[in-house]
């Protein structure tokens, strides 16, 4: 009889979790809300044996709580938990210590979590461990974040100190003069202490998925992002390649792993400056990728590795991945041009351009976010979904 695990959360990338564990031989239990269940699309593939309806992790935290417990009591077979986003990375985080210690989250420990998740703490390791790192303040205030900016100089960015949050609904917002920082001021939400400003750096981003083993690499895959959802390219990847393992991006994940005794699933981003071609650290995700489905379709099965770390049996060897590979997601870019087109950043020229690099870059990719000639339920369901949102205005979808 097949292992049972249960997967949180129903992003796109989740259907890369749940096809490579079904693959590997676990019968799939996802987790979804009654919303996923009604609008969603990952529960419909074929790699998922059952569902388990909970409650909605960020409005009612003590009913998932109580909920997952419950559920774990009542099915004694079920021993993994595979955690895939940020929120449910959180989540079981606060909560480990009260699930039974036969149930075992494929996640690394909480310190990490705490760690990789806060930006500046993450920052700081990869300072400690020689990694560069572009200079950063992190402010608690508009009046702050004026004297950041100026110890700082131009250009620089704002972000998040947060992964899940966002600055004036963008992943990072470029403040090159007086103006932008005036603008940043007048926007400045109350209370807002969640922030930090960097020096940018101009070059394109690096995606470097690893599993890791008490401290130590054993498998990795790199991806250089060709495209995001934002003109800016600041936004999330819909286009991107894998390339081969850069040594100084692997040895600087390495020494940044070893910091952490790391163990599980990761992502750590670089940015090589298109100037000098140095790399500067940007970001570590303690969880699955959104990129994730280049790495297993190039022959790095990182979720089916993850949980063979933690539960003891990694067998696997980084023997090396297929390169020049093209991974799309053709939904990131009709939304990218939507929101564009709304916040009045392109024109209907730049729009016909942006359309016409989103289908060359569907017939060119090697291999699709979402979409499997395996199992294409999802990818069905989630563009008539997003027919709905582009063309009925359906504000539910």
């Amino acid at each position: 009889m097949s292992q049972q695990i249960l997967v949180l959360d129903c992003y796109r990338h989740t259907l890369t979790v749940i096809r490579s564990l079904s693959l590997a031989g676990y019968e799939v239990t996802l987790g979804v809300t009654a919303d996923e269940l009604d609008r969603g699309f990952v529960h419909v593939s074929r790699h998922v044996s059952s569902t388990w309806l909970h409650p909605d992790i960020i409005d009612d935290p003590a009913g998932f709580d109580a909920a997952l417990l419950d559920f774990l009591g009542v099915n004694p077979r079920l021993k993994l938990i595979y955690p895939v986003g940020d929120n449910s990375v959180r989540k079981l985080a606060s909560i480990r210590a009260d699930i039974s210690p036969g149930v075992l989250v494929t996640m690394p420990e909480n310190d990490t979590v705490e760690t990789c998740l806060d930006k500046p703490t993450a920052c700081e390791v990869a300072k400690k461990c020689q990694i560069p790192v572009p200079g950063f303040r992190t402010v608690n205030s508009a009046e702050e974040l004026r004297d950041a900016v100026k110890e700082l100089g131009f250009p620089s960015i704002v972000k998040a100190t947060d992964s899940r949050a966002l600055v004036l609904d963008r992943k990072c917002v470029f403040v090159r003069n007086e103006p932008d920082v005036d603008a940043l001021v007048d926007s400045w939400p109350a209370g807002r202490a969640d922030v930090m400003v960097q020096n940018e750096i101009k070059g394109r981003r690096h995606n470097c998925d690893f599993v890791a083993e008490n401290g130590q690499i054993r498998l990795y895959c790199e991806s250089e992002i060709l495209r995001t959802d934002r003109p800016d390219y600041s936004g999330i990847t819909v286009f991107d390649r894998s390339i081969p393992p850069d040594p100084i991006h692997r040895d600087y994940c390495q020494r940044f792993v070893a910091e952490l005794s790391y163990t599980g699933l990761g992502l750590i981003q670089f940015l090589r400056d298109v100037r000098t071609g140095e790399s500067f650290f940007l970001e570590a995700n303690p969880r699955t990728a959104a990129t994730s489905a280049i790495a297993v379709h190039c022959g790095v099965d990182l979720p089916a590795a993850a949980v063979a770390a933690h539960v003891g049996n990694f067998s696997e060897s980084d023997t090396g991945y297929a390169i020049n590979r093209l991974q799309h997601w053709f939904e990131g870019d009709l939304l990218g041009i939507r929101w564009a087109r709304k916040n009045r950043e392109i024109g209907l020229r730049e729009s016909a351009v942006w359309l016409a690099s989103a289908f060359v870059s569907l017939i060119r990719a090697d291999c699709h976010r979402t979409f499997s000639w395996r199992d294409p339920k999802p990818a069905m369901k989630l563009y008539r979904n997003l027919l709905a949102k582009l063309l009925i205005r359906d504000k539910r979808v």
